[in-house]
């Protein structure tokens, strides 16, 4: 639709049970009384708002509740309110394609997995491609999905669902994935950057859910970001950036397999790591991640150099982000992510020590649960496209806290 048409009926229906959707997600099971005090209409309103979806077994009632009226609103003497959320006749397909693999998982609309699997990709094989449509035809065969969302480790074309380029899996270059699966399966596919599509579960499911601004940082074998700004996901021209680990940090640097030197991923990623720790001389360095040199540093002076030396490398690309964009909110995932409490310290001093002239510092959280998140994200790519956020500036109203 373009800017200059008007909204009819069918459009207002659809945009108000996307909104309805949204809240559910956000603020979990509420009560009709709940959901009108957030919309700011009557109980009548949300009803026919969601008769709809209560047919399609989309939503559901549980059992009646005597405590779940909204904030602030007068409980009322009669029938004890029953919370609205989802059933489970509506399924949705997952696929995370990596540099190493595929994972595959069919999930409820409340983010419970009902079933997934792994599968491995040869990078030298000529036809990988065809395995991966294979796995995926085989694994959702047979099962009636909302849509499948796709994370890809690399450039993608979300307009017409294209991986154009996975450097550490060349052979899955310009793979049309969106219509081979769909000529396979017979169902709507989406793919999407895999930080991007991790930033989404964040927002859909995770720790983003409260927050309309935010980027989520995935650290480990390569670098990628995906921003969220007033609750939209933001991608450039048919789906470009994100590839955040291309910035270039050291201009005389080592050369990336991009083709350019000193990129940010050639100083910050669990292949510099392992490199330096084989340097050093730790233990099993190939094994090495941070969270490995957190256990280590305790006892290893060696390792705790390290740790701060790869840490601080992953905070000078933040501080340029953060100079750039003001984000000042940040989901680390990935490698990172894993690292806890005595890692996402060492960043918040990093990052004082780079931005000395800020206030407030950047909040960082760390997100320990990766490829889950990936997954959740890639259901969330269906929900986003299935019940995008209305037009227009008027935000989702926020829980009261």
């Amino acid at each position: 639709m373009n800017a200059e048409q008007v909204l009819t009926a069918a459009d207002v229906g659809s945009a108000n049970r996307a909104r309805l959707i949204r809240l559910l997600y956000r603020d979990g099971p509420q009560s009709r009384a709940a959901l009108s005090t957030r919309m700011g209409v009557s109980r009548a309103t949300v009803t026919t708002i969601a008769q709809p979806l209560l047919d399609s077994g989309m939503l559901v009632e549980h059992s009646a509740r005597r405590d779940a009226c909204p904030d602030g609103a007068r409980r009322r003497s009669g029938k004890p309110a029953r919370p609205l959320w989802f059933g489970d006749v509506h399924l949705i397909g997952a696929v995370y394609v990596s540099g190493d693999g595929v994972r595959t998982a069919i999930l409820r609309m409340d983010g419970m997995v009902v079933r997934e699997a792994r599968a491995d990709l040869d990078p030298n094989d000529g036809a990988i491609g065809e395995r991966l449509i294979e796995h995926c035809a085989e694994f959702f065969a047979g099962t009636a999905l909302l849509g499948i969302g796709v994370a890809a480790a690399g450039m993608v074309d979300t307009d017409h669902g294209v991986i154009l380029e996975v450097f550490r899996q060349p052979h899955l270059s310009d793979l049309d994935l969106a219509d081979r699966l769909r000529e396979e399966l017979g169902a709507e596919v989406v793919v999407d950057h895999h930080p991007r599509v991790q930033a989404i579960g964040d927002l859909w499911f995770g720790e983003g859910k409260e927050l309309s601004n935010f980027a989520a940082l995935h650290t480990g074998e390569v670098l990628g970001i995906g921003f969220v700004h007033d609750d939209l996901v933001l991608r450039g021209h048919q789906g470009a950036g994100g590839e955040i680990g291309h910035i270039v940090i050291d201009i005389n640097g080592e050369r990336c397999v991009c083709g350019r030197n000193g990129c940010w991923e050639t100083l910050a990623t669990l292949p510099w790591l392992r490199r330096r720790a084989a340097a050093e001389g730790l233990e099993a360095p190939d094994r090495i991640t941070c969270a490995e040199l957190v256990r280590r540093s305790a006892d290893d002076p060696c390792a705790a150099r390290l740790l701060d030396e790869y840490v601080g490398n992953i905070a000078q690309g933040m501080a340029d982000v953060e100079q750039i964009l003001g984000v000042h909110r940040y989901l680390i995932h990935g490698d990172l992510g894993a690292g806890g409490r005595a890692t996402e310290q060492r960043l918040g001093a990093a990052l004082a020590r780079l931005l000395p002239g800020q206030r407030p510092l950047p909040e960082i959280t760390m997100v320990a649960d990766d490829d889950r998140s990936t997954l959740l994200g890639a259901a969330g790519l269906v929900l986003s496209t299935r019940f995008p956020p209305a037009a227009g500036p008027r935000p989702l109203p926020r829980s009261p806290s």
